[in-house]
């Protein structure tokens, strides 16, 4: 069946993952230490980040897993602040998130929506901060789903989100594509039983990484219209 609808992760799929994260990384962790240097190595470490080279490690939170797993992973190592303390500091560095668009997202999404074919955002992040990022590159009103781990689908590896997507805008999951960069954004891509699976290099995942769930891997998602 053709596909009818596309669904994107949002991080190293529509953005560079590095450039942004990264920055959230030292922001965040520059507050839950107070300044304390071993205490900020010991909460980037709980989550897979390397404050000195900028670089997520292999098995990374930030990367696969949900902000709330996240927040709570931080929490756990700061006995004097809450669950809803940390993500309150997380939630405001989001304001600050820089975004750095893969290609020109307008002219791709303006292209795919012509074609007919129906748009969502599921990501692991905040839905805020998705649709923060969206409308600062001027491509929200292209999207006709989106969800964060906090929309109340679940997240992913999980089919839930994807699911919903399906259930939103009409379409059997025969004839909806998954279009990310890691192992949770194409395996939740499988156990919805998605179409097409379709993986991207933007994020720290590589093609030996991703290749065993991907039913294609592309260069970045500039080449999608294309590749349909």
């Amino acid at each position: 069946m053709a596909l009818k609808g596309l669904v994107f992760d949002k991080d190293g799929t529509l953005f560079h993952y590095g450039g942004t994260w990264a920055v959230w990384c030292d922001q965040v962790l520059a507050d839950l230490s107070g300044g304390d240097a071993v205490k900020a190595q010991e909460l980037a470490a709980a989550v897979g980040y390397d404050p000195v080279s900028k670089e997520f490690l292999a098995g990374s939170l930030v990367v696969g897993a949900s902000a709330g797993e996240i927040n709570q992973a931080w929490a756990d190592l700061l006995p004097d602040w809450s669950f809803a303390d940390v993500d309150a500091v997380a939630v405001k560095h989001l304001d600050a998130l820089p975004s750095l668009p893969v290609c020109d997202l307008r002219s791709l999404f303006q292209g795919l929506k012509n074609r007919g074919i129906k748009l969502g955002i599921v990501t692991n992040d905040y839905e805020q901060g998705a649709r923060q990022q969206l409308d600062a590159e001027n491509i929200a009103d292209l999207f006709d789903f989106v969800a964060g781990f906090d929309s109340g689908h679940g997240a992913k590896p999980d089919a839930g989100p994807l699911l919903a997507f399906g259930q939103a805008v009409d379409l059997p999951m025969s004839a909806v594509g998954m279009v990310g960069d890691s192992t949770h954004d194409l395996g939740a891509g499988r156990a919805a039983a998605v179409g097409k699976t379709i993986g991207v290099l933007t994020g720290p995942a590589s093609a030996a990484d991703i290749e065993h769930l991907a039913d294609v891997i592309l260069p970045d998602i500039s080449t999608v219209a294309e590749h349909l």
